[in-house]
């Protein structure tokens, strides 16, 4: 009998300290963050392939950069302390530019624009720190590019004899990132990022990135940066 009911004792005591532990044991093997950031950066259009002669002109036909901005709202999952899940949802804007030399004389500057949804999912390796934690991630990212836009702006507001338009494509990129995320408090998280995207889904051939009507007098640039780098500060909540 005295045995039976240590036994039950026993279990019992088993029973009731694996419940209490559970929700603990939960808490240490996964974590979560969520907030939003504010992206700033630029962008590069590389020297397309295949362009005929040594052609420099307009069209584009050469290394191109610009400015670029954005915001997201994130959310990760981290299990085990070193291994994090994370998904972006938000805007981006770039602007890419290019100057040009235009019949040896004037100086006109090429433009184009796109902006949309972007979107990134990105596995990480965390190491966790006194102040915070340190990361390092690789994933994908979608931009849309919904929204385009070009122009020629010529020196002292001399006419161009050229139309110059923008022409919408989505981009699959390839995104590798660091950064260090300072904890504030119990609850509050600053995340400071570094990331660097390259377009997956961007043709090389100048013919494929740049349709020209007959006559020369219009050209079409698809618009799509071949790199992106941002550098993100933001504000989140873990849990």
């Amino acid at each position: 009998m005295t045995f039976r009911l240590a036994a039950r004792l026993g279990v019992g005591a088993a029973v009731l300290t694996g419940v209490l532990l559970a929700p603990q044991l939960a808490h240490a093997e996964v974590e979560g963050s969520a907030g939003v950031k504010a992206l700033l950066g630029g962008s590069v259009w590389s020297t397309p392939d295949d362009i005929p002669g040594g052609y420099e002109g307009l069209g584009f036909a050469g290394t191109a950069g610009g400015f670029g901005y954005g915001g997201a709202a994130y959310g990760e999952l981290r299990i085990a302390r070193y291994l994090g899940l994370e998904l972006d949802l938000g805007y981006d804007h770039t602007t890419l530019r290019r100057q040009v030399t235009y019949n040896g004389v004037v100086d006109v500057d090429e433009k184009v624009t796109h902006a949309g949804f972007r979107g990134a999912l990105l596995v990480k390796g965390v190491v966790p720190t006194s102040f915070g934690r340190f990361w390092v991630g690789l994933g994908l990212e979608h931009v849309s590019g919904s929204s385009t836009d070009a122009a020629l702006d010529a020196e002292g507001g001399v006419t161009v004899q050229s139309n110059i338009q923008a022409a919408d494509k989505a981009s699959r990129m390839l995104a590798m990132g660091l950064g260090v995320v300072a904890h504030a408090g119990d609850v509050i998280e600053i995340p400071v990022e570094l990331r660097a995207s390259k377009n997956l889904s961007q043709d090389a051939a100048w013919e494929d990135r740049v349709s020209i009507a007959p006559g020369a007098t219009s050209y079409t640039v698809t618009a799509q940066s071949s790199w992106d780098f941002r550098l993100g500060v933001g504000i989140g909540a873990r849990f």
